[in-house]
């Protein structure tokens, strides 16, 4: 007997596993690229962060950040 669902999902299961094994050479290329691109040691890393780490520690301490002055009250709602 004839099952469109079965045949629907026969062919979507095929689909997908194109698309799995399309997206998994797609990777392996890229990660094929990225061995081969020059890159900075882990030293260099670590002393740009600490770089960056105490500018944005001098920045935050020499900027305050802005507040609202609170209203001054009304005389007449003060006397009342």
């Amino acid at each position: 007997m004839f099952d469109p669902v079965s045949l629907w999902m026969q062919g979507t299961v095929m689909w997908m596993k194109v698309f799995k094994q399309q997206q998994e050479a797609y990777l392996r290329v890229l990660g094929a690229f990225a061995e081969k691109l020059p890159h900075e040691g882990a030293a260099d890393i670590a002393r740009e962060a600490e770089a960056i780490k105490q500018t944005v520690g001098t920045v935050a301490k020499s900027v305050k950040p802005a507040t609202a002055k609170p209203k001054a009250k009304d005389p007449e709602l003060v006397s009342a």
